[in-house]
């Protein structure tokens, strides 16, 4: 098979909080001390995994700080994406005054953004971010915003470093980076189509599954970059098992899976379901080949 020597891996951190939802943020530095230990390429910190839209602009900087303590600054992306420019813009300057060197934005969401309102925010973040780098961060189904090849393509002329895409097909994929040809990284955030996107181009994935099983993860990034077919076979294997005994990257359980790694236990902001004790029970059996 061919070798992808450079296959990145980044994973999606969770936020942890205490029983009542208050940040605990001697957790989350404990859960991110523990995943340093592993040989990633980068963390995304404060996005979708890390119920960011739960969160107060100083908590995400806090959470985006104990990321880059924990992982340094060079494999840090500080999420900044808001509802609109005015906090994005701000979020961004908060964070380049704490020393962040790579940032990631999601598109504004709730009201979906025209292409002139999309243009003048990263615009706007690409210049607050007096060069560091600013990636786009693509999620339709969650954001109402849509983003077509074409008009990635304008974004990243606008500065844009790169770009994640998540709830996109590798089909999906594949049309941005035809768009780009190969301009600037793409990232997906499809955990179990990482080989998958790899070959079509990609730089990598942003993972959340990884966060809290990084081990299979690994595997298969290792696998592309060695060009090892049996390897990355057993690999991919492993990554989608993980992927589907957290219930596609369900928050509760992954959560779940860190207090099997010693991590306290979190509760969750989002207005999600707690996992279950039968689901707890499963989960533990599940991943026990996994840790």
């Amino acid at each position: 098979m061919t070798s992808y020597p450079d296959a990145n891996l980044i994973s999606a951190v969770p936020t942890l909080f205490d029983q009542a939802g208050a940040l605990d943020l001697g957790a989350t530095r404990a859960a991110y001390a523990q995943l340093a230990e592993a040989p990633l390429d980068g963390i995304f910190v404060a996005g979708t995994t890390g119920e960011f839209t739960t969160l107060t602009d100083d908590e995400r900087l806090a959470v985006c700080t104990a990321a880059s303590d924990a992982f340094g600054p060079d494999r840090t992306f500080w999420h900044v994406g808001a509802a609109s420019r005015y906090q994005a813009a701000v979020l961004t300057q908060a964070a380049v005054d704490r020393g962040a060197r790579r940032l990631a934005a999601l598109t504004p969401h709730y009201y979906a953004a025209t292409e002139s309102a999309l243009l003048s925010y990263y615009e706007t973040l690409v210049a607050r971010a007096a060069g560091v780098p600013v990636y786009g961060y693509l999620f339709e189904a969650r954001t109402t915003t849509s983003v077509t090849p074409a008009l990635l393509a304008r974004l990243v002329d606008a500065g844009l470093a790169g770009v994640k895409i998540s709830g996109a097909s590798s089909a999906a994929v594949g049309r941005y980076l035809a768009a780009l040809d190969g301009t600037v990284p793409v990232y997906s955030g499809a955990d179990a189509e990482f080989a998958e996107v790899v070959g079509l181009g990609s730089a990598g994935v942003v993972s959340g599954v990884s966060s809290a099983l990084p081990a299979p993860f690994l595997e298969v990034r290792d696998a592309l970059r060695s060009g090892d077919s049996a390897a990355l076979a057993v690999a991919r294997e492993r990554a989608r098992r993980a992927v589907a005994v957290t219930g596609q990257g369900n928050l509760a359980h992954l959560k779940a899976v860190l207090e099997l790694r010693g991590i306290p236990a979190s509760g969750l902001r989002a207005p999600l379901d707690p996992i279950s004790a039968q689901d707890r029970r499963t989960l533990e059996s599940d991943v026990a080949d996994l840790l």
